[in-house]
């Protein structure tokens, strides 16, 4: 795979004292475990430091090396010129009005359209992957994230990054480990969701899903979401397609991290969907039978009955 980023003009695309280049980041985990692979395969990157608000919000539930940011948010991107420049400026706007330093990185999937420099220039640093697939997006992008807690979210403007001090405060208060927005249990603006995807899709895949595995969730597909480095590495998502969005949910359950879910703003996104209902219902499906198959074959950690999701924010 090749990975690199698209800096500003004043950034240069490569620096030697990168910890990318060093590899002084990897601790073991599986997510580290990744990174080092990209890493092996790729050239070096350098990384902007991070930007500290003015206004500190509270102490940090780790400790946060000088230009260490404590929170990444990652965004996939596929030709999302005139979408993405606007989610990057809304994604800092929410780190500072959270209180927390942080950066934005940007999974680009092969965008043709000038999406990577609009990205830079807004400030995001931006990660090339172009093996195609929303899950393999979203896992390059994790991989080279260096918070100490990762927010998802598209670049699309379908999600509100200004709701981010709403999925940050249950982790930074330590209530949880992983945080899921609902836009079921929040606003669906109008002509955000096709009805068959509001009234049929989405209910339909969640219903199985809560019943295959115990859960409780109200929203199995949403693409907000934001977790602790530590429960990233412990769901450790392989998934390359859509049908990552069911495997964090169920990882979360199997792994036994404390979940909790907060309502969320869903608008109308800007541009072409990248979405194949069928076929990633298909992918959705089989993916979750599969899982459900090895557990019954006691293969991954099982999966407790009632280990769901705590509405509670």
């Amino acid at each position: 795979m090749t990975e690199h980023t698209v800096k500003p003009e004043r950034y240069p695309a490569t620096h030697p004292s990168s910890n990318a280049a060093s590899g002084s980041t990897v601790r073991g985990g599986p997510a580290d475990a990744v990174r080092a692979r990209r890493r092996q395969t790729g050239p070096e990157v350098w990384r902007p430091r991070a930007t500290v608000p003015r206004s500190a919000g509270p102490r940090p539930a780790a400790p946060v090396e000088r230009d260490q940011p404590l929170v990444s948010v990652v965004m996939p991107c596929l030709n999302e010129r005139d979408s993405v420049g606007r989610c990057v400026r809304a994604a800092r706007a929410g780190l500072a009005a959270a209180g927390v330093p942080g950066e934005v990185v940007v999974a680009d999937n092969g965008s043709t359209d000038g999406s990577r420099r609009v990205a830079a220039q807004a400030g995001a640093w931006v990660v090339r992957e172009p093996r195609r697939g929303y899950g393999n997006a979203y896992l390059a992008g994790f991989a080279a994230a260096r918070g100490h807690y990762l927010v998802m979210g598209d670049s699309d403007c379908s999600y509100d990054f200004g709701e981010l001090p709403r999925l940050l405060d249950p982790l930074r208060g330590g209530r949880a480990d992983y945080v899921l927005g609902s836009r079921f249990a929040g606003d669906i603006r109008p002509g955000a969701m096709p009805w068959t995807h509001r009234r049929i899709g989405n209910p339909v895949l969640t219903r199985m899903l809560n019943r295959l595995f115990g859960l409780r969730t109200t929203d199995a597909h949403s693409g907000m979401r934001a977790f602790t480095r530590a429960a990233y590495e412990r769901m450790a998502p392989r998934q390359g397609g859509m049908e990552l969005a069911s495997e964090l949910v169920v990882a979360a359950a199997a792994s036994g991290l404390r979940v909790r879910e907060v309502p969320i703003t869903y608008h109308p996104r800007t541009g072409t969907s990248k979405l194949h209902s069928l076929r990633d219902a298909a992918r959705h499906v089989r993916f979750m039978l599969g899982y459900a198959a090895r557990l019954r074959a006691g293969k991954p950690p099982a999966c407790t009955p009632g280990n769901g999701v705590d509405p509670r924010p």
